[in-house]
């Protein structure tokens, strides 16, 4: 259950909207059910009046029921407002909360798991913990203190049946949840984890859709995902068997309970200790009394679900960080020499990445690296990144880059990565990135200088076209251009540029690569790239090969 606290410890700033809706929720209750035993005995006592000619004064019931009534169906109301804005408040937080611990971890840790299983968490798993305070703490809250309550006012006519009652309640509220939670255990444990790796496989499989179809591979990933789907609906019809157990036995409990209370008030009427008008009422409260206990039982059901995405959910969340922040950063350097010195780096020791290197670029100067794919250039970027850690030493401004925040370097650097991300915004808004605060002039130029004014004019909502999710309604060029001209929005001090003109033909190549020569003027810029019009750019070129 630990998980489950420690997940309500970080929705505890929301405790005084879940508080309100739970004390709503039993005053609908405790409305619903006086109602109904008003409403009998009220009944009940305008027979007696109308055959032994007794006096009656129904005003005073009559308005009860009439105030019962309406505070029955505003509270519902108020309850359903209150409890939802409680949980959609709450997930608001654990979104929050998570992505916040899922920063820190991209790139190194992230790419271990697959994208459709971190999407998963962070949206699915998320949403199921709504069922946290909703499905579980709600009900069971309600429930029991309407138990107590229903018992505390049946006692004030009768305590032997108020006994009956209590136990009744108990059964249904108490003893049906845990066989409840016992039925849905395995069933709801194993639902929640098929749901995650559904989910990973259907995303995967329309992400490389066009993969697995040169590949031959659809069917393959096709019965994948039947698979998975057929046991996720044996499991979920295995926690529907057990529910429909527990609601057969709830409507047992209900039973019983009334028959026994029904059974000692007809006793106590007939020794004279109870009449007949307060037998309805304790009759009819009771059988109300049981919507009490009617939800605990499916509250516990849900409970394993609840449990096992919380787990998957702090698993990810719990992930130490690639790259350890320094306690005490140090300020950022007056100068952008970049120095690299016996650098090592490998993702298992068996296989190193890189070993032993040395690179310079000097401050204001500008170096390009080349060599085949797999011989590490990239990782040099995500070392400068801060991205992944390194043996050996590099210094930015003569300050080791371990002494400084990530956050900090990152500012410095304009980055044009090997696979840029577009947001599924406009294009306007995915070159703001780079500096929010920018005028238009200064995104014009950025788009003239990406070589991307002469597309952007031709489209009918230029800048505010929209490129689709992760750039899908753009080429690969177009998203590429894209993200050269949110690097230069940003305009920092150095500019690392990984294959920024992969995909261009010839004259945009060499158009951008005159920009990008203009405004990189003065800066220090690290290029990595296979491509010789990069390298001619550079001042020096360094050429990387494999480990061996």
């Amino acid at each position: 259950m630990r998980e489950l606290f420690r997940i309500l410890a970080v929705a505890r700033g929301q405790w005084s909207w879940m508080a309100a809706g739970m004390l709503l929720a039993v005053a609908v209750i405790a409305a619903n059910a006086l109602l109904m035993a008003v409403s009998g005995w009220f009944i009940a006592s305008m027979a007696v009046a109308g055959t032994t000619g007794a006096a009656f004064n129904y005003f005073f019931p009559s308005a009860a029921i009439r105030g019962l009534a309406i505070l029955r169906t505003v509270g519902r109301y108020l309850e359903r407002l209150v409890t939802h804005e409680a949980g959609f408040r709450v997930l608001a937080l654990l979104r929050v909360w998570l992505f916040r611990r899922l920063e820190p971890l991209a790139p190194a840790t992230l790419e271990r798991l697959g994208g459709g299983d971190v999407a998963g968490r962070l949206r699915s798993d998320v949403d199921a913990l709504e069922s946290l305070y909703l499905r579980i703490m709600l009900p069971l809250a309600a429930g029991g203190g309407a138990i107590l309550a229903a018992t505390a006012f049946v006692a004030l006519w009768s305590t032997s049946a108020a006994g009956v009652l209590f136990l009744a309640l108990l059964a249904a509220g108490v003893g049906l949840p845990l066989v409840a939670r016992r039925l849905a255990e395995q069933p709801g444990r194993r639902s929640a984890e098929l749901a995650g790796s559904l989910r990973e496989a259907v995303t995967e499989g329309l992400q490389g859709g066009e993969e697995l179809i040169l590949l031959g591979a659809v069917e393959r990933q096709a019965s994948l995902v039947d698979d998975l789907s057929r046991r996720l609906v044996a499991e979920q019809e295995r926690l529907a068997a057990g529910g429909g157990v527990t609601l057969a036995g709830g409507i047992v409990c209900g039973g019983v309970g009334v028959a026994a209370v029904l059974a000692i008030a007809s006793f106590q009427v007939a020794a004279g200790e109870l009449g007949g008008p307060l037998l309805v009422m304790l009759l009819l409260f009771a059988a109300a009394a049981f919507e009490a206990a009617g939800g605990m039982p499916a509250a516990l059901q849900h409970l394993p679900a609840a449990r096992e995405s919380a787990r998957r959910i702090l698993e990810l969340a719990d992930s130490p960080p690639p790259v350890p922040e320094p306690a005490t950063p140090v300020p950022l350097p007056a100068t952008t020499e970049i120095v690299f010195r016996n650098v090592s780096f490998s993702h298992d020791p068996s296989l190193p990445v890189l070993r032993d290197v040395n690179l310079t670029v000097p401050a204001g100067g500008r170096v390009a690296l080349m060599g085949p794919s797999g011989s590490g250039k990239s990782t040099v970027a995500d070392i400068l990144l801060r991205f992944r850690d390194y043996g050996g030493s590099v210094t930015l401004g003569g300050i080791e880059l371990r002494d400084l925040g990530g956050e900090a370097i990152r500012g410095l650097i304009a980055v044009v990565p090997q696979q840029p991300h577009l947001f599924n915004g406009t294009i306007r808004e995915n070159i703001l990135l780079g500096n929010p605060a920018a005028e238009e002039e200064q995104v014009r130029r950025a788009v003239r200088d990406a070589a991307l004014a002469e597309w952007v004019d031709g489209l009918p909502l230029g800048l505010d076209t929209p490129v689709g999710e992760g750039g899908s309604a753009v080429s690969g060029g177009e998203a590429r251009r894209i993200a050269l001209a949110r690097a230069l929005l940003k305009d920092a001090p150095v500019f690392l540029l990984d294959e920024p003109t992969e995909g261009l033909d010839f004259a945009t190549e060499q158009r951008v690569i005159a920009a990008l020569a203009n405004r990189t003027e003065g800066k220090t810029v690290l290029i990595i790239s296979h491509r010789p019009a990069c390298g001619d750019m550079a001042e020096q070129v360094h050429y990387f090969v494999k480990v061996p």
